[in-house]
């Protein structure tokens, strides 16, 4: 399910006007995927994201006149608030730990109206985005050209590493999402070794004890590439360069201007695809395996052999993984997205 069409997603500005028959809806929900720079508003008429805001994320109460400013050109108040961001969400509350705020649902509702109001993990929203994808929205790299039902695992190497899952039971999903990024990644290959000793001089803090074990999320994210990329290069004893984009090295790496960046994508690629394997035997998601966000979208080549070799090594569960159902979903507001489909299912229960 992709509402948000190409045409909208292109219009220029903080206000994407995507269809104003909102504007007369009794009935409507509002949704928010809350980020550490931005915050995306958007409304859901008829279970469709049929307007999107844009907004700098600033203090609790830039994002309360926020709220409150949509829901005052709604013109009424919205059935259901769903806000999803990263941290840990306890009793109704969630630290929004790239923002660096506290929000409740008590908020939500007085900002709002609303009479009902949910908090969820960002990792939850990005699992309920693919709870009604259609094949349109995934780019199939390993099985069924349509999902099937069942469980389904989501895996998204944004700023962070994040993991999420919707396990299938007696018909319905339920949300389970975790801390993927804090999984322990070691060297593949013996000419890795250095590399992972060079990062142990970059951050120490990330390593297991006094092994070679470095949380997954230093090197398989937009944040932790760069740090890859520094301890290649001081692995191959060449001087300290300047701090560059996961950006730039990507498209170095895909351009073959620059070896050190070449070897980055590969071993990125490699590990980011055995994790995932290992993710996938651990959970068995019938229903597929997702790789989503921009980082996925935007550098499909890094998504070819190299990431099927890994994603596919099992030892004596080859067969296994060889058989899970493996897409690139290609939803762009996945956030808000997921957002939606937590709320319809929340509402409905």
């Amino acid at each position: 399910m992709d509402p948000v069409s190409k045409t909208a997603r292109n219009t220029p500005g903080s206000r994407i006007l995507l269809n104003a028959s909102h504007q007369t809806a009794h009935h409507w929900n509002l949704v928010a995927d809350i980020g550490g720079t931005n915050t995306r508003l958007g409304v859901v008429t008829d279970g469709q994201l049929t307007d999107l805001r844009k907004h700098p994320t600033g203090t609790m109460a830039d994002l309360r006149d926020a709220l409150h400013a949509l829901r005052d050109e709604v013109g009424t108040d919205p059935r259901a608030v769903v806000a999803a961001g990263a941290g840990p969400v306890r009793d109704g509350r969630i630290r929004l730990t790239n923002a660096n705020l506290d929000l409740t649902e008590g908020e939500l509702a007085r900002a709002t109206g609303a009479s009902h109001t949910y908090v969820i993990n960002d990792f939850t929203a990005a699992a309920w985005s693919v709870a009604e994808i259609s094949p349109a929205d995934a780019d199939v790299l390993q099985g069924a050209d349509t999902p099937p039902l069942g469980t389904r695992l989501v895996v998204g190497p944004g700023t962070g590493l994040g993991v999420g899952a919707l396990l299938y039971s007696e018909g319905h999903f339920h949300t389970v999402s975790g801390e993927g990024g804090h999984m322990g990644i070691s060297p593949r290959h013996r000419d890795e070794v250095d590399v992972f000793e060079a990062a142990r001089r970059i951050a120490p803090e990330c390593f297991f004890d006094d092994s070679l074990t470095l949380e997954a999320e230093m090197f398989l994210s937009g944040t932790g590439l760069p740090i890859l990329y520094q301890a290649i290069i001081m692995a191959a004893g060449k001087p300290d360069i300047p701090a560059r984009s996961a950006k730039d090295i990507l498209q170095d790496a895909r351009d073959g201007a620059d070896p050190c960046a070449v070897r980055t994508a590969r071993i990125f690629t490699e590990h980011l695809g055995a994790i995932m394997g290992d993710l996938a035997v651990a959970l068995v998601p019938t229903g597929g395996v997702f790789l989503v966000g921009g980082v996925a979208e935007k550098n499909r080549w890094l998504f070819e052999q190299d990431f099927l070799r890994a994603f596919n090594a099992g030892g004596r569960f080859d067969a296994l993984r060889r058989s899970m159902n493996l897409y690139v979903s290609k939803q762009d507001e996945f956030g808000l997205i997921g957002a939606s489909n937590f709320c319809k299912n929340a509402l409905a229960h």
